[in-house]
């Protein structure tokens, strides 16, 4: 199955990342789109959103974004589970996660996710 990863970029619009190795993004590709090392948030997502068994739904996050004065992303911070004690800035990534490995989603899924939280795809898909 085709696989894909949502980008939520600052400005409230979305693309779909199609994973690299099947089912997950290579960590120097997950680097490049969110614009340095990579950190794992929890997300507001119940892992029955991926519609497969999976553990949780989780942002990946530029680990030092909040001291590079990035730009809040208000779509991600609607989805961090914490989102009402600490921000999210610059581009995110939505991923599943299973066990330690983080998968993507069926292209359906993507698509009602962000149909459902008001993502707006534009862009082609990568």
């Amino acid at each position: 199955m085709e696989r894909h990863m949502i980008l939520i970029r600052t400005d409230g619009t979305g693309r779909l990342i199609r994973c690299d190795d099947g089912d997950t993004c290579k960590l120097e590709t997950l680097q490049q789109l969110v614009g340095g090392l990579i950190e794992t948030a929890d997300s507001c997502l119940e892992p029955g959103w991926a519609r497969e068994p999976v553990d949780s739904i989780k942002l990946i996050v530029n680990e030092e974004g909040l001291l590079q004065e990035l730009p809040v992303n208000w779509k991600a911070m609607n989805l961090y589970q914490y989102g009402y004690m600490s921000g999210i800035v610059g581009t995110a990534v939505l991923a599943a996660a299973r066990g330690d490995e983080l998968i993507g989603f069926a292209k359906p899924v993507c698509e009602t996710i962000c149909n459902e939280w008001g993502i707006r795809l534009g862009g082609e898909e990568e």
